[in-house]
């Protein structure tokens, strides 16, 4: 019997966008080699991050102008009074409607992939040649294995480019007078740093700063109510903030810093990214994502899974296909072969197809022939950051 290889992982299990090379059948022969396929690393899928994504939407939010945010349930719940950011342009403290001007508010945000609707806005302002522009978007949460990921947050970000000829020199400062459904005092936790533990006036930064932050309608960790979350681990895409301040609300207006006091019933939090200098058509990206759950990091965001199909005899064909959760914005794979290998079909560089209004995962095909024996490693790099990686030995009986 014909030696045959057919590697598939769940994902194409599930669903599959293309079509494999048909592996070879039966009773056609003896095969002079013996293939094994293997990954270099074994890269294990978070389902949590990866997933596909429930398109209902679970929350909602404004861009209220001047970069203020409005965030509620969709019962219409409030899950913060206030939530505004400042920012430290070459040592002056900048905040909303003082100086400057806007170029653009409340924009809808341009069109994703294969023409994917983005849910959410854009404001940009500009002051100083530093322009600054605000985008607010729909963002989902991890899900437990099996169910699909719900969009139940907003990722907020602030692009930051110098458009001048000299440096310069800036930081930002997000405020949030929080409040949880019906506590203006509602407190906080970290089950990641501080097990166990309800925390209220405190810095956190350094190896205290977590990937995200509880906010508790209730301060009992047995019975919290509501819980909102703040998650500042987004990946290498977005620079991480560098501090939290908890504190208690009027805390740190008109000045840049903020102490950290106990809330006494009216509790608020300050989120720091910390002074830098830019330097001329230099670009800073600052981002966090505030909701109902623990946002997805956006290396998440494209996941893919690889499968090998078809004979891998030398001199016959077989594919070489990528399944992909959710695409990211503007996402690649590229293909990595070694001596032995040559691609027949496929660019080595591929965008990923955006997804249909009915898709749940996108693919990318190529086809390929080993031309000797030996390991031959085959690599699909992604532009979101991930690598997965098969090798085939192939030896000769």
């Amino acid at each position: 019997m014909m030696n045959r290889v057919l590697c598939a992982s769940l994902f194409f299990a599930i669903s599959v966008a293309f079509t494999l090379a048909e592996p070879s059948r039966s009773g056609e022969g003896k095969s002079k080699f013996d293939i094994k396929i293997k990954d270099e690393k074994t890269v294990v899928v978070d389902m949590e991050d990866s997933g596909p994504i429930d398109p209902t939407r679970r929350i909602n939010f404004q861009s209220q102008g001047n970069f203020y945010i409005n965030v509620n349930t969709l019962q219409g719940q409030t899950l913060h009074l206030s939530h505004f950011p400042s920012f430290m342009i070459n040592g002056r403290l900048m905040q909303q409607g003082n100086g400057g001007r806007f170029e653009a508010m409340n924009q809808p945000l341009p069109k994703g992939p294969g023409g994917k609707v983005r849910e959410g806005f854009l404001t940009t302002w500009s002051h100083d040649n530093v322009r600054i522009t605000q985008t607010l978007e729909l963002h989902p949460s991890k899900a437990k294995a099996g169910q699909k990921r719900p969009l139940n947050n907003v990722l907020i970000v602030y692009s930051i480019e110098n458009k001048g000829q000299q440096a310069a020199q800036v930081g930002v400062r997000t405020y949030m007078d929080t409040y949880v459904i019906d506590n203006d005092g509602c407190m906080f936790a970290s089950p990641t740093t501080h097990p166990g533990k309800i925390l209220d006036g405190m810095v956190l930064e350094g190896k205290t700063l977590p990937g995200y932050l509880q906010m508790l309608q209730r301060p009992d960790l047995t019975a919290p109510g509501y819980i909102a979350h703040l998650t500042l681990g987004l990946g290498s895409k977005y620079e991480k903030a560098s501090k939290l301040v908890l504190t208690r609300h009027g805390t740190g207006f008109n000045t840049w810093d903020m102490q950290a006091f106990a809330s006494q019933g009216d509790s608020a939090i300050g989120i720091f990214w910390p002074v830098k200098e830019l330097k001329p058509g230099g670009k800073r990206d600052v981002a966090y994502v505030y909701g109902e759950g623990i946002a997805v990091g956006l290396e998440s965001e494209g996941r893919f899974q690889v499968a090998i199909g078809g004979s891998c005899e030398p001199g016959k064909v077989f594919s070489i296909s990528a399944l992909v959760a959710d695409p990211a914005v503007g996402q690649t794979l590229t293909l990595e072969l070694p001596e032995g290998v040559e691609r027949l079909e496929g660019k080595d560089v591929q965008p990923v197809p955006g997804l249909a209004e009915d898709q749940e995962y996108s693919g990318v095909l190529w086809k390929a022939r080993i031309t000797r024996p030996g390991d031959h490693t085959i690599r699909i790099r992604s532009s979101t950051g991930m690598t997965q990686t098969k090798i085939i030995s192939v030896t000769a009986k």
